[in-house]
Protein backbone atom coordinates (compact mmCIF):
# COMPACT_ATOMS: atom_id res chain seq x y z
CA UNK A 1 0.00 0.00 0.00
CA UNK A 2 1.18 3.38 -0.90
CA UNK A 3 1.60 6.01 2.05
CA UNK A 4 -0.86 8.63 1.66
CA UNK A 5 0.35 12.24 1.58
CA UNK A 6 -2.04 14.52 2.75
CA UNK A 7 -1.42 18.37 1.92
CA UNK A 8 -3.50 19.96 4.80
CA UNK A 9 -2.72 19.44 8.68
CA UNK A 10 -3.44 16.33 9.94
CA UNK A 11 -3.38 15.62 13.97
CA UNK A 12 -3.29 11.60 12.94
CA UNK A 13 -0.48 9.55 13.67
CA UNK A 14 0.61 7.66 10.35
CA UNK A 15 0.16 4.06 11.17
CA UNK A 16 1.59 1.00 10.16
CA UNK A 17 0.73 -0.96 6.69
CA UNK A 18 3.21 -4.17 6.37
CA UNK A 19 6.58 -2.23 6.30
CA UNK A 20 6.00 1.29 5.57
CA UNK A 21 3.96 3.89 7.60
CA UNK A 22 1.02 5.57 5.98
CA UNK A 23 -1.28 8.75 7.17
CA UNK A 24 -4.36 8.58 7.59
CA UNK A 25 -6.13 10.69 4.68
CA UNK A 26 -7.49 13.91 5.68
CA UNK A 27 -10.61 15.70 5.64
CA UNK A 28 -10.49 19.16 3.87
CA UNK A 29 -12.22 21.19 5.67
CA UNK A 30 -13.70 24.16 3.91
CA UNK A 31 -12.28 27.59 4.73
CA UNK A 32 -15.54 29.78 6.03
CA UNK A 33 -15.23 33.13 3.88
CA UNK A 34 -14.69 36.22 5.60
CA UNK A 35 -18.47 37.73 4.83
CA UNK A 36 -19.62 34.31 7.12
CA UNK A 37 -17.02 35.17 9.97
CA UNK A 38 -17.85 38.66 10.09
CA UNK A 39 -21.62 38.11 10.36
CA UNK A 40 -21.36 35.79 12.97
CA UNK A 41 -19.30 37.97 15.00
CA UNK A 42 -21.33 40.86 14.56
CA UNK A 43 -24.57 39.19 16.04
CA UNK A 44 -22.28 37.32 18.73
CA UNK A 45 -21.52 41.18 19.82
CA UNK A 46 -25.21 42.14 19.29
CA UNK A 47 -26.38 39.54 21.19
CA UNK A 48 -23.88 40.35 24.01
CA UNK A 49 -24.61 43.92 23.91
CA UNK A 50 -28.63 43.49 24.49
CA UNK A 51 -27.71 41.24 27.55
CA UNK A 52 -28.76 42.65 30.87
CA UNK A 53 -26.68 42.70 33.58
CA UNK A 54 -27.32 40.29 36.51
CA UNK A 55 -27.35 42.18 40.01
CA UNK A 56 -23.80 40.39 40.07
CA UNK A 57 -22.07 42.62 37.44
CA UNK A 58 -23.71 45.52 39.02
CA UNK A 59 -23.06 45.33 42.47
CA UNK A 60 -19.50 44.43 40.71
CA UNK A 61 -19.43 47.68 38.53
CA UNK A 62 -20.48 49.86 41.87
CA UNK A 63 -17.40 48.04 43.68
CA UNK A 64 -15.00 49.02 40.80
CA UNK A 65 -16.18 52.57 40.43
CA UNK A 66 -15.49 52.68 44.41
CA UNK A 67 -12.36 51.23 43.68
CA UNK A 68 -10.72 53.51 41.14
CA UNK A 69 -11.39 56.62 43.60
CA UNK A 70 -8.56 54.86 46.22
CA UNK A 71 -5.19 54.96 46.74
CA UNK A 72 -2.82 52.75 45.69
CA UNK A 73 -2.02 51.51 49.31
CA UNK A 74 -5.79 51.31 50.25
CA UNK A 75 -7.00 49.33 47.13
CA UNK A 76 -4.47 46.51 48.19
CA UNK A 77 -5.92 46.60 51.80
CA UNK A 78 -9.06 46.47 50.40
CA UNK A 79 -8.60 44.11 47.87
CA UNK A 80 -7.24 41.72 50.79
CA UNK A 81 -10.37 42.62 53.24
CA UNK A 82 -12.97 41.85 50.31
CA UNK A 83 -10.59 38.56 49.17
CA UNK A 84 -10.18 37.67 52.88
CA UNK A 85 -14.22 37.98 53.34
CA UNK A 86 -15.21 35.98 50.15
CA UNK A 87 -12.97 33.27 51.61
CA UNK A 88 -14.84 32.70 54.74
CA UNK A 89 -18.13 32.69 52.66
CA UNK A 90 -17.44 30.01 50.68
CA UNK A 91 -16.22 28.22 53.56
CA UNK A 92 -19.79 28.72 55.37
CA UNK A 93 -18.45 30.70 58.17
CA UNK A 94 -19.93 34.31 57.56
CA UNK A 95 -23.48 34.88 60.01
CA UNK A 96 -25.35 37.94 60.74
CA UNK A 97 -23.22 39.07 63.23
CA UNK A 98 -19.48 39.42 61.40
CA UNK A 99 -18.19 42.16 60.91
CA UNK A 100 -14.91 44.09 60.07
CA UNK A 101 -12.80 44.64 63.23
CA UNK A 102 -10.47 47.41 62.49
CA UNK A 103 -7.25 48.39 64.68
CA UNK A 104 -5.38 51.29 64.38
CA UNK A 105 -1.64 50.83 65.31
CA UNK A 106 0.52 53.79 65.80
CA UNK A 107 4.51 53.54 66.92
CA UNK A 108 3.73 56.27 69.38
CA UNK A 109 0.99 54.78 71.14
CA UNK A 110 2.55 51.39 71.37
CA UNK A 111 3.83 51.11 75.25
CA UNK A 112 5.60 47.80 75.14
CA UNK A 113 8.04 49.10 72.96
CA UNK A 114 11.50 49.84 74.56
CA UNK A 115 10.44 48.56 78.12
Amino acid sequence: MKDVICKNVCFFPPFQVGSTFAQPPCKKTKKPSASVSAEHIISVAASYLQKEDDEFLIMAKGYAAKMRKLTPDQLIFADRVITETLVEAQMGKLTRWTSLSTFSYDERDDTSINN
